[in-house]
């Protein structure tokens, strides 16, 4: 009897050990990222987009079709607008 209460006693210390690994694992995974997304904004949001997108891909496909057609309607509505800026004000986009 004493001997399972002491292999319950056992494996409670195990598990909240691996416990406290896992949460400071989380810690540190969240500060790695805010660390990225200070030194590499652009590249941290380019990774957070496409680790997002693949989770969704496995959960909910239709949804990652969607989310890839909005992503990409954007982008290129934020290409035009910028080319549109850029153009001198006295000339036409005809260009005469």
């Amino acid at each position: 009897m004493i001997n399972k209460i002491l292999l319950l006693l056992i494996i409670c210390v195990a598990l909240a050990a691996l416990r406290a690994v896992a949460v400071v694992l989380v810690a540190l995974l969240g500060l790695a990222l805010v660390v990225a997304f200070i030194m590499h904004p652009r590249h941290t949001v380019v990774f957070l987009a496409t680790f997002t997108l693949s989770a969704l891909t496995v959960v909910q496909p239709v949804a990652c079709i969607t989310g890839v057609v909005i992503i990409v309607v954007v982008l290129t509505l934020a290409r035009n607008r910028r080319h549109r800026l850029r153009r001198p004000i006295g000339l036409s986009a005809a260009g005469g």
